[in-house]
């Protein structure tokens, strides 16, 4: 097997026995800062759909995964942090974030998954990670390594797409 296709597999694999990953509803963020997705699965999955991310720097419409994404069609958003941070070099600053709407096969939002830098540094703890729906949570947490073992291999601090400002 080629080198891209085992990394397809093994990050489709985690993806798929991650289920135990549901992680606390709450951390206690604030709901109300529209530029910082609260994480837990409560909080985060209120937030995103009252649309708080709609506003941030969006990517014009959906697209099939991008190489070696275990997701599937795709929308992603960067917040300002994020998207003022996308020629930098080295981590990105905390608050960066990132929503990407995962859609199903007739355009529907089928989960939600987010990066949000939670500290200085580099490395997948120092971000919080959620994947899921209100049926299934599959990453939520810092570090998740369903999330990190494949984001391990981004260009940059665990981050394979920013959305630049417009």
């Amino acid at each position: 097997m080629r080198p891209l296709g085992l990394l397809r597999l093994l990050c489709l694999l985690c993806l798929t026995a991650a289920g135990c990953s549901d992680g606390p509803d709450s951390y206690g963020d604030d709901p109300a800062d529209l530029q910082l997705p609260p994480r837990g699965t409560a909080d985060f999955l209120a937030w995103v759909e009252e649309g708080h991310y709609l506003a941030w720097s969006c990517e014009a419409e959906a697209h099939p995964p991008r190489p070696r994404s275990g997701h599937g069609r795709n929308r992603i958003c960067s917040n300002d942090a994020l998207a003022a941070a996308a020629t930098g070099e080295g981590p990105y600053p905390v608050g960066a974030a990132a929503v990407k709407e995962v859609l199903d096969d007739a355009g529907g939002i089928r989960l939600y998954a987010v990066y949000r830098k939670v500290e200085a540094g580099d490395g997948g703890d120092s971000w919080y990670w959620f994947e899921g729906s209100r049926d299934r949570v599959v990453a939520n947490g810092e570090g998740d390594g369903t999330c990190t073992g494949c984001h391990a291999s981004a260009p940059r601090d665990f981050v394979f797409t920013v959305v630049p400002a417009s």
